[in-house]
């Protein structure tokens, strides 16, 4: 063949540069590999060591978990309800509590505590009873008060009860145990007392003591 003829003969051709940079790069990552697992290693033979103090921290440290009262969880429950109505003669009324639970299973009943009822007669005098519980139905709009159960009224006269019924809607209170009262007109003790017209009209029940002062000593 001549020196001419150089038809099929091709010059070998070089490798990429990027080929070696991936050589490189993979002998950086296999001795660094080398390095990190002895140092993996050591660093577990450590934990292993020290565990058992880690898991008696652990077991010491103790967070403690809110507990759910499944009661209050079955129980409506309002802060400081407000409930207003019209009675028989379309006069406003008033009850109030600090709060409110429905009662289970009984639609329309709720447990108050702290509860008030405020009521205003056909005269413009106004009435309020307060307690330290009670239950109030919405409808036919009756309360029940218990405990320490205090009756205001604005002509001064205060009275004093364990119990006492409300019939919102017909504007009246009533209680059948021991009341103790007291205003401009003197002092009285009875087995109860019955307040008709929202407060225009008050009878004391069973038997009953009465202290009228003169009236200038019993506005001191």
């Amino acid at each position: 063949m001549s020196p001419a003829d150089t038809t099929g003969i091709q010059a070998p051709q070089a490798k990429p540069a990027q080929t070696f940079d991936s050589i490189r790069a993979y002998s950086r990552f296999v001795a660094r590999t080398k390095r990190a697992l002895p140092a993996a290693a050591i660093g577990l033979l450590l934990l292993l060591a020290i565990w058992p103090r880690i898991e008696s921290f652990l077991q010491g440290v103790r967070f403690p978990l809110p507990r759910l009262d499944l009661r209050e969880a079955r129980q409506l429950q309002m802060v400081a309800p407000r409930y207003t109505g019209i009675d028989r003669d379309n006069r406003p009324f008033v009850v109030t509590a600090a709060v409110a639970r429905q009662k289970p299973k009984v639609e329309g009943l709720m447990a108050l505590e702290q509860p008030k009822g405020d009521m205003t007669s056909a005269s413009g005098n106004w009435l309020e009873l307060s307690s330290d519980t009670g239950l109030y139905q919405l409808q036919p709009q009756l309360l029940d008060l218990y405990g320490h159960v205090v009756l205001y009224q604005d002509k001064g006269n205060e009275f004093h009860s364990p119990t006492a019924h409300l019939d919102m809607a017909a504007g009246t209170a009533e209680s059948d145990s021991p009341t103790t009262s007291q205003g401009p007109f003197g002092n009285a003790t009875a087995e109860g007392f019955l307040i008709l017209d929202r407060g225009d009209t008050i009878f004391f029940k069973g038997r009953t003591h009465l202290e009228i002062l003169p009236r200038a000593k019993a506005t001191k």
